[in-house]
């Protein structure tokens, strides 16, 4: 008999183990990466091609700005990005629903007790499929949205600073500069749509961070002698066609040199 007692207790004991491995594993003190392309970086040509096939291929940079701030914070990076991410749009991008990414983050365990950092930069894509509504019909549709989300999020890290990371200056004077071939040559054209875009982001962002709590940090005061019309050296958002910025992975996105910078001010954040 007490053998018998002995043995259930030890088979117990080892299933017990077994079953907490994985979340035990899954524990890790790390940053955790959610949202679209510009966080994402994904290398054009890759991104091209997936846009000839049904598959949602998420393709993420290794050295886009969450993926260099949380190697300059010492904490391992969990990245769940993906181009095209959207919430309440009503086009179609193989991007998907942003909830997807909160799935995936969850169901790896990559986000638990011991995350340190959630960082989010999302929104862009639900700005340009939203016309026909009037932008504060589309900031409250985001909020509300995205309040469940940051709630899953909380829940499964509830120690971790979540942070809402806004965009960078894009348009500068109401006007971009799609084309740079001649070094510091710039010819500005009429970009009020895109202003438009990007301010009504910025506005659904810091309406998200009010709603649920968590933290915003705005870009626009670090970046806002950076935009697309910016000297060659300065640039941090590259144009359409743009031969001077030097390294970058997509047009109409932030180039290497904003990834860098972006990646200081988040890890000083």
């Amino acid at each position: 008999m007490l053998r018998k007692l002995v043995t259930a207790l030890t088979s117990a004991a080892i299933l017990a183990s077994l079953t907490a491995a994985p979340q035990a594993l899954a524990a890790e003190r790390n940053m955790v990466v959610l949202g679209d392309s510009i966080i994402a970086d994904s290398p054009a040509t890759q991104l091209l091609a997936d846009r000839f096939t049904s598959s949602r291929n998420c393709r993420r940079s290794p050295d886009s700005y969450a993926e260099q701030a949380g190697r300059r914070l010492g904490l391992p990076v969990r990245n769940f990005s993906c181009p095209g991410v959207q919430s309440v749009s009503t086009g179609s991008f193989a991007g998907g629903p942003f909830n997807v990414e909160v799935d995936s983050a969850l169901n790896s365990g990559a986000l638990n007790a011991a995350t340190a950092r959630v960082v989010i930069t999302h929104g862009f894509n639900d700005t340009y499929f939203n016309g026909s509504e009037s932008e504060g019909t589309t900031r409250e549709r985001f909020v509300a949205a995205m309040r469940p989300q940051i709630d899953r999020i909380r829940a499964a890290a509830p120690h971790a600073r979540i942070q809402i990371v806004g965009y960078p200056t894009m348009v500068i004077g109401s006007r971009i500069c799609p084309l740079h071939i001649i070094p510091n040559i710039t010819l500005p054209v009429p970009a009020g749509a895109m202003e438009r875009w990007e301010n009504l982001a910025q506005g659904m962002n810091i309406d998200l961070a009010r709603a649920t709590g968590v933290e915003f940090l705005d870009l626009k005061p670090h970046t806002r002698n950076n935009g697309m019309c910016a000297p060659d050296a300065d640039r941090y958002f590259s144009g359409v066609i743009d031969f001077t910025t030097g390294k970058g992975n997509m047009p109409l996105h932030i180039n290497a040199r904003g990834h860098e910078r972006i990646s200081e001010i988040l890890a000083n954040s």
